[in-house]
């Protein structure tokens, strides 16, 4: 047990040391598929589905522009003063749709029969 938990711990050190351009660090896919799968409804079978999708989505994004892209599609509802820089930029409204998009296609690839 010791054992395994020593060989998660230098995984987790050594991941985003082995990042490369395509790759994202594996808390990140951890934090979408935990994310996804509360999505819906916490069932055994999206964990496949969702990591599924993550793998996806990193096929067709670079590690910073899905943290840009994500996070711009994620507080587009954000209320207030502070939303506002979600909201109403141009490009940024446009990034988040192009995120939309993408992670939709990815979860229609996964999740289908």
């Amino acid at each position: 047990m010791k054992k395994a938990v020593r060989r998660l711990l230098l995984m987790a050190v050594m991941s985003p040391l082995a990042c490369h351009a395509y790759d994202f660090p594996t808390t990140d896919r951890v934090e979408y598929v935990l994310e996804c799968m509360k999505n819906h409804g916490g069932k055994q079978e999206y964990l496949y589905k969702c990591s599924c999708a993550i793998d996806n989505i990193a096929k067709k994004l670079k590690y910073d522009e899905y943290v840009e892209a994500s996070t711009a599609q994620r507080y587009q509802s954000l209320g207030g003063e502070r939303g506002a820089v979600f909201r109403d930029p141009q490009n940024v409204k446009k990034v988040a749709k192009n995120y939309k998009a993408i992670e939709d296609a990815a979860q229609s690839a996964c999740f289908a029969g």
